[in-house]
């Protein structure tokens, strides 16, 4: 008996220190964690932000929450310049986006702001997917590019 709470002890650590599944681009579920608008300063998202926004992507579709009002819209994912499927692509541009005003009194309001600039129609991002983590960095013409920063929830 004792050997079987032993065994059964250890297979939980172990599944415990497994590392999280990879998440996929399209149809992950993706929290905004950062920011990066003003060059030589850290993530513009504030602390009453945390955790409020979010978005996730379909194959040619972005759907979301600011922090203060969800949003959606058409995509095109390609690599190279050619049309590509999520996985692989490695560039994101934003064909078409609506959403509903924020109210003046959402805490989250800088950060909607923030988003609803980012994510214009027209808007085309470098796109850097690593295991749980997927960064939109925007294609200006800048040394220190504005980017957001999501982790999958």
């Amino acid at each position: 008996m004792r050997r079987a709470v032993v065994a059964l002890a250890a297979g939980a650590l172990l599944v415990a220190c497994a590392p999280d599944p990879t998440a996929d681009v399209a149809g992950s579920s993706w929290q905004v964690t950062d920011i990066w608008t003003t060059p030589g300063e850290p993530s513009a998202l504030p602390p009453q932000s945390a955790g409020l926004a979010r978005l996730a992507f379909g194959e040619q579709s972005l759907s979301g929450h600011t922090g203060c009002a969800p949003i959606q819209g058409t995509v095109t994912f390609t690599r190279a310049g050619e049309p590509a499927r999520t996985e692989d692509a490695d560039t994101l541009r934003i064909d078409h986006i609506e959403g509903d005003t924020a109210a003046d009194d959402c805490p989250a309001l800088h950060t909607h702001e923030q988003l609803r600039e980012l994510l214009a129609p027209g808007a085309e991002f470098d796109l850097r997917h690593a295991e749980r983590e997927l960064t939109l960095t925007l294609r200006v013409d800048a040394v220190d590019r504005p980017a957001i920063g999501l982790a999958a929830i």
